[in-house]
């Protein structure tokens, strides 16, 4: 019987950028063998969060697994500045990674969120050992798929983001010999709670984060799309990818709309007819960090897991494909649709036979597809001082045992706790009497007028259970001044109405028989976007008295229809 191959770990493996500094890596491989295609992983959050990468199935394929940590990040040298250096980095780990004497001179991408980013900015810049990308939980864009949406910073997300790299650079600092003692007696107060610390504003001046990453403040600075978002970013550059993708999301993840976007651009406009055809996506009832199948407040079965898909194993069938150079398996689409709790291939996204429904808003509370009568505006008062709570949905929060924070992490979840609060309004369908199913990208047409000078909308979809439970599936957000773009402000008047489209990015629910869909809007969602206060000032400078209540109108007459567009699909002949 054969010896089994023999496998090497190293440690501290170096390599030097082109500007000369040095960053290092953690290489899995087989020993003596020089022909292996190399997964490279750039990581800036250091071992742990790389523990539990699919080691054992890639080096069975055949790979050797290169795991470098980012500049400035645990082993590396150099200073961390989020985002900065990843495209130049990145490709120089590249080409470092194909003249490597165990390798065959090609080169895969692999790993989610930060990491994911990492290998869209190097591969927009098409590097010819690079044979495939492997982005998972992705955004499209750093400025309004990171920073900002809709027009509103992605306060929760931000706050306990930064909260994180910030300790890390703390410590590492503490590490080289760096006085930082009473930066990290400040950052422990702060850790405790850091949304409350950072509400006591301005956001800008963040106690701790802002100090030690200074690119908190240049995020705040840069609320308007810009030269310093398009010089870091990779957004406008993605039809230059010239490699199949594989594009692994979750309906209640932060990126989601990245994870949509990102396959959606490259299967029209990737730079080869290979490219076009090899991209993939799959998203299942997952979060940003868990694929567990268990998210917010449901249980979605054992097929809903990655173990219970098989994850691990497509993701090793597409590399083996795609560093071949054969055809991507699989099929173009997988996507686990709730309520029906089960995986389902498709050939495109958005799915070519969906029936895009309009469902009309209705004085009174009503939500059907009947066009509405003549009415007077819902109202409804938005006072910053008090915002709605966020209770789940995609978000990227992990705060439990805050006060608050179980309602704040990601997820499917009941929303009656919300029920005694006049500054939310409810839609609500009669009970269906048949399924429908809503697959698909989801957004809100709102014709509303607000008394103050500027203010945010939330719509969210959420699916009525018979028993009472009011369990939410996909929300979004606009800014006034942003409705129309994030290039610039463009300021409302006052009490005039005006079009608002809010992007929900997109879902795939069933919803059964006896349910009813109903569509809530409110003013905020707090702490998962910062709240509106509704002067015209920036998100970085806006303090407690810049607060002042908002008198809120929407609209639902035959001249301003008021809707949620559903992307139904017909049930199956």
């Amino acid at each position: 019987m054969p010896a089994s191959p023999t496998r090497v770990l190293e440690r501290d493996v170096p390599m030097t950028t082109r500007d000369g500094v040095t960053l290092r890596a953690v290489v899995h491989r087989i020993e003596d063998r020089t022909d292996q295609p190399v997964v490279l992983v750039r990581n800036p959050y250091g071992e742990d969060l790389v523990r539990t990468l699919p080691y054992d199935a890639f080096l069975d394929a055949g790979f050797a697994v290169v795991v470098q940590d980012c500049r400035g990040c645990a082993t590396s040298d150099g200073d961390f500045a989020p985002f900065e250096h990843e495209e130049q980095d990145t490709l120089d780990a590249i080409g470092w990674c194909a003249a490597l004497p165990y390798g065959n001179g090609t080169v895969a991408t692999y790993g989610m969120s930060y990491l994911g980013m990492t290998q869209l900015a190097a591969a927009v810049d098409a590097p010819a050992e690079l044979a495939a990308i492997v982005p998972i939980v992705t955004p499209a864009d750093y400025h309004t798929g990171v920073a900002y949406r809709g027009g509103a910073m992605q306060l929760g997300q931000l706050t306990g983001w930064y909260t994180m790299t910030s300790a890390m650079a703390l410590q590492r600092r503490a590490a080289r010999g760096e006085d930082v003692g009473e930066q990290l007696a400040r950052f422990a107060a702060h850790a405790a709670d850091p949304w409350a610390s950072v509400a006591e504003g301005p956001l800008a001046d963040a106690p701790v984060v802002s100090e030690v990453l200074p690119t908190w403040r240049r995020w705040l600075a840069e609320e308007t799309w810009g030269d310093y978002w398009s010089r870091v970013g990779y957004r406008d550059r993605r039809s230059a990818i010239a490699v199949p993708g594989l594009h692994v999301g979750g309906w209640f993840d932060l990126f989601l709309g990245g994870t949509l976007d990102n396959f959606t651009t490259l299967s029209g406009s990737a730079a080869t007819e290979r490219a076009r055809r090899g991209q993939r996506l799959i998203v299942g009832p997952w979060s940003h960090r868990d694929r567990d199948g268990v998210v917010g407040e449901r249980d979605f079965g054992p097929s809903a897991s990655e173990e219970g898909f098989g994850l691990t194993a497509a993701v090793t069938r597409f590399l083996t494909a795609a560093v071949a150079g054969e055809r991507i398996p699989d099929a173009p689409v997988r996507i686990f649709v709730m309520g029906a709790d089960e995986w389902r291939d498709e050939q495109e996204w958005p799915l070519a036979r969906t029936a895009y429904t309009p469902w009309y808003l209705h004085a009174g509370g009503a939500l059907s597809p009947v066009e509405p009568a003549r009415s007077e505006p819902s109202t409804y008062v938005h006072d910053p001082s008090d915002p709605v709570p966020m209770r789940g949905g995609q978000s990227g929060i992990f705060a439990g045992g805050l006060e608050g924070g179980d309602e704040w992490t990601p997820g499917p979840r009941d929303q009656r706790p919300l029920d005694d609060r006049a500054d939310l309004l409810r839609f609500v369908s009669e009970p269906l009497a048949d399924d429908v199913e809503v697959t698909g990208p989801v957004r809100v047409v709102l014709h509303a007028a607000t008394s103050a000078d500027d203010t945010d909308f939330v719509a969210r979809l959420v699916d009525v259970w018979p028993d009472g439970r009011a369990m939410s599936v996909v929300d979004g957000i606009v800014r006034a001044k942003y409705r129309d773009g994030q290039d610039r402000a463009r300021p409302i008047t006052p009490g005039e109405v005006t079009r608002y489209e809010i992007d929900l990015w997109g879902t795939s629910q069933l919803f059964r028989a006896g349910h009813r869909i109903r569509v809530d809007i409110a003013s905020s969602s707090y702490p998962n976007w910062s709240v509106n206060s509704g002067a015209l000032v920036d998100v970085g400078r806006a303090i407690a008295a810049d607060n002042r209540p908002a008198h809120q109108q929407v609209f639902h007459d035959p001249a301003h229809a008021s809707h949620i567009l559903l992307p139904v699909i017909p049930p199956a002949e």
